[in-house]
């Protein structure tokens, strides 16, 4: 059974909440640059962000920099840290207390990401059927695979141009833009 993501107001983690993150996302050890001060901090700070619907720029300051959680967000999305987020998410049985609490905020957080993530990110999120995390309704994000139906048949169609009904290449037209998707319809909600 799946498990099922409730929407609520933002709360911070709890100490299990955060072990249970810590060991999905990459360690700061080894990595360039200054390591990051307050790990639960920042995730406190995208998920603050995540559960409204504001700018960075209205985040607390009991969170620290925007710009810093945000920052630290776009990396993880990068890595694909927030794609096994998201997976674990879509897998957890409802029995799973904590991946049930954190459910909502990993989901929205990974919709922040959305816009900044490749297209085939976003299909894995639509193919994992995480409904929070997802831009737009799913049937205004592009499908592959109706994509992947239509192709044979256009392909056996033009080689018969003259055989085929009027209004063929229009139905077809038609289904490549569905097949593509419609971005004017993405939002953040």
């Amino acid at each position: 059974m799946p498990l099922p993501i409730t929407p609520h107001p933002f709360r911070p983690l709890t100490d299990a909440e955060f072990a249970l993150l810590a060991r999905y996302l990459p360690s700061p050890e080894g990595r360039p640059g200054r390591p990051p001060q307050d790990r639960r901090r920042t995730l406190n700070a995208i998920f603050w962000i995540a559960c409204s619907t504001g700018p960075w720029k209205d985040l607390p300051e009991a969170y620290g920099r925007a710009d810093t959680a945000s920052r630290a967000l776009r990396r993880w999305a990068k890595t694909g840290h927030m794609n096994l987020l998201l997976h674990q998410v879509a897998t957890a049985t409802g029995r799973d207390r904590v991946w049930r609490n954190l459910a909502w905020r990993i989901a929205r957080a990974w919709r922040r990401i959305s816009r900044v993530v490749p297209l085939s990110m976003l299909m894995l999120a639509k193919r994992l059927d995480v409904q929070p995390a997802l831009p737009a309704d799913p049937r205004w994000l592009p499908d592959p695979d109706l994509s992947k139906t239509v192709q044979p048949r256009i392909i056996a169609a033009l080689e018969r141009v003259h055989e085929q009904a009027v209004g063929v290449f229009a139905a077809f037209a038609k289904l490549i833009g569905q097949a593509g998707g419609n971005r004017r319809h993405w939002r953040l909600r």
